[in-house]
């Protein structure tokens, strides 16, 4: 690898890393098509690259949009609800560390994107997140000027909310301590009903086992049944001091420790404000906790 290309992979692979890790909601694929754009790049005469970021962007979005094509047989077929990779902070990797700690990828952003096609999801990553102005956008898409401006109008009505209002502040830092403090107490006693003032009524558990492990087919709604879940495990020995607060994405969440392993992941979406959470989010599909381990 020559000094140059180090630079340029210095410069640009978290960048690149984070736009195909948004898209693709899974770090393994992100990092794949990083390193298959830059080995490209690499063998090619780079002389009459003009603009090296966006050269680099176009390669890795237009990627990932036909690996989310090409997939998406597969997510169709999936057993249960599917849901993003989490990343712990400080994993394994240059990519994961860096992107986590500088960018914060947090994880209900990432299940928002999860609504969008993958043009939609490239155009609205593109301008809401790294702030590339409509005209380069058409240009690393192909597409026109106005064509990209509709098309990230319908992404930003489809997601339905603020992404901004997802961003951590001091309220939602302090939410987020006691009720994983709230959690591991309730974890450890079987008793859930001091959790659920920090629950909307109507709030949502998701979870995905992808069919390798037990988990709910179906999103688990309102206050009532989500309690009875927990409970229900917790009855079965299931929670008995096996879980730890551990920082994934950027945010607070919960992670359960079994025989040294973890074995599930737990992530919270909080409503705007964040006095409360409206989406809980369980991962116990272990193809998507290996970077926990």
């Amino acid at each position: 690898m020559t000094n140059l290309f180090a630079q340029t992979y210095k410069q640009h692979q978290s960048m690149l890393f984070g736009l195909a890790y948004r898209m693709l909601g899974i770090a393994a694929d992100a990092e794949d098509i990083v390193q298959d754009v830059f080995a490209q790049y690499l063998a090619m005469d780079t002389g009459a690259v003009l603009n090296e970021k966006a050269y680099l962007t176009k390669m890795t979005a237009n990627r990932c949009i036909n690996l989310l094509k090409s997939s998406r047989r597969q997510r169709e077929t999936y057993t249960g609800p599917w849901l993003p990779e989490p990343m712990p902070d400080g994993g394994s990797g240059q990519a994961s560390d860096s992107v986590e700690r500088q960018e914060n990828i947090g994880y209900a952003y990432l299940v928002l994107l999860q609504q969008l096609t993958p043009l939609e999801r490239a155009i609205y990553i593109l301008k809401d997140t790294f702030g590339f102005e409509y005209g380069d956008i058409a240009e690393i898409l192909e597409r026109t000027e106005q064509s990209c401006r509709k098309t990230f109008s319908r992404a930003k009505m489809k997601v339905g909310q603020d992404t901004g209002a997802l961003q951590p502040n001091e309220e939602m830092e302090e939410a987020k301590e006691r009720f994983v403090a709230a959690f591991l107490r309730a974890s450890d006693t079987g008793n859930f009903k001091p959790l659920l003032a920090f629950l909307l009524d109507d709030v949502t558990m998701v979870s995905d086992g992808g069919g390798k492990v037990r988990a709910a087919l179906n999103p688990i709604l309102g206050i009532g049944r989500v309690q009875a879940f927990f409970e229900g495990l917790a009855a079965k020995g299931s929670f008995k001091g096996g879980f730890e607060r551990m920082v994934m994405n950027g945010q607070l969440g919960l992670a359960y420790r079994q025989d040294g392993r973890i074995t599930r992941v737990i992530c919270a979406e909080w409503e705007p404000g964040g006095s409360r959470v409206r989406h809980i989010y369980l991962i116990v599909n272990p193809d998507k906790l290996t970077r926990f381990n």
